[in-house]
């Protein structure tokens, strides 16, 4: 399927968009290992993370998690983040469904609680990039689920998203094994421009949907 010996897949859910100014507050993340030619989960980590401010209303019905649950069930995010760099180790492929998000949040996560001069190197897959390729609009993880009826629903928390993502990602592979296709190419929308940061070791291409502009490339 891929050629890493490891990947990482991870998902985050924030106060809001901005990962300048806004905070992780969830943390989803299992690793895998190619063992016997197949991919075994040997780690995962799923976590609620203390924020500085209150929740508003609108993220708290996104995600269905409140100030309350923070304060009682959440950690703190040093410490977060030094978990989450354990599974970094040995730089295996990151990936996530709209990963450009994940990416943004999670360099300015390492840069704040971690080292200030961290640079964003890994390999890097969008599962949304190919589910992009191959469908038209709309490219929600949702609707990711419900085409390749994947056993794992996704819900807006951390851990059942990243589950119900490697679902959608070994279907997809099943569909057309073509995956290596997409290491390190993220599709932005042509009306918005990419969103987040960019990173120089990643090409960076318009897609419309359904066009397979990724594959073609």
């Amino acid at each position: 399927m891929l050629d890493h010996k490891r990947i990482l897949l991870f998902d985050f859910e924030t106060t809001g968009l901005n990962p300048s100014f806004e905070e992780i507050i969830e943390i989803g993340a299992i690793l895998l290992e190619k063992q016997n030619g197949s991919y075994v989960e040997i780690d995962h980590f799923n976590e609620l993370i203390i924020a500085s401010k209150p929740l508003s209303l609108k993220i708290t019905e996104i995600t269905h998690i409140t100030d309350e649950m923070l304060l009682r069930d959440g950690i703190e995010p040093q410490i977060a983040c030094q978990r989450f760099l354990q599974m970094m180790e040995n730089k295996p492929l990151l990936i996530a469904y709209n990963i450009q998000f994940d990416i943004s949040f999670l360099y300015h996560f390492i840069k704040k609680y971690h080292d200030s001069q961290f640079v964003m190197d890994f390999d890097l897959l969008d599962v949304m990039a190919i589910y992009k390729d191959r469908h038209r609009y709309p490219h929600r993880l949702d609707q990711a689920v419900l085409t390749y009826q994947a056993q794992v629903k996704n819900t807006h928390r951390a851990i059942d998203d990243i589950r119900a993502t490697y679902d959608v990602l070994i279907k997809m592979n099943e569909e057309q094994p073509n995956l290596r296709k997409y290491v390190n190419v993220i599709g932005y929308n042509r009306k918005y421009g990419v969103n987040g940061m960019k990173f120089p070791h990643i090409k960076y291409i318009s897609q419309y949907g359904g066009q397979r502009e990724i594959e073609k490339s």
